[in-house]
């Protein structure tokens, strides 16, 4: 996996993961509601409400709660470039979690590796502190992501009806 990359008082966060799928599965994986209930929440947390209206110009919404109760966060934005099986560019903004963090960029390459898909995640522009915090996130979220399209059987998880 990369590294943080530097720029100033803000970074951008870089990430590269491998997975045993491909590519279409792990993009759809990314971007149907019922592969995210499998994967999106970490530890302790469960899916409150899964929204994707996968189009340009389309939204999303992931909400979640701690076992424990209230109150939901929620992370949110809107789809800026899809190629479907390829590509995911899209805002992020965080509603009950991190209150002074700016909305920022996600960019997602699906590549077709042998055997498999490297996803190549790119998140602009954050400062370190949170930047940190974000890609101790995504790494236990590609832990997840990648058991659910390793192991999952469900014929579901392709590009066809992803929205």
């Amino acid at each position: 996996m990369d590294a943080i990359v530097a720029a100033g008082t803000e970074t951008v966060l870089r990430l590269r993961r491998r997975f045993d799928a491909a590519p279409e599965r792990v993009f759809a994986a990314w971007t149907k509601p019922d592969a995210l209930r499998l994967w999106w929440c970490p530890t302790g947390w469960r899916p409150a409400g899964i929204q994707v209206d996968l189009r340009a110009g389309g939204s999303y919404r992931l909400s979640m709660i701690r076992q424990s109760g209230p109150p939901p966060v929620t992370v949110e934005g809107r789809f800026l470039e899809i190629e479907y099986g390829r590509k995911l560019v899209y805002t992020w903004r965080w509603d009950g979690a991190f209150p002074n963090m700016p909305e920022t960029r996600v960019t997602v390459d699906f590549i077709e590796i042998t055997d498999g898909t490297e996803i190549a995640l790119r998140q602009e522009t954050l400062a370190m502190p949170l930047c940190t915090l974000h890609l101790a996130g995504w790494f236990a979220a590609c832990d997840r992501l990648a058991n659910v399209v390793a192991i999952s059987a469900d014929r579901s998880l392709t590009t066809e009806g992803a929205s």
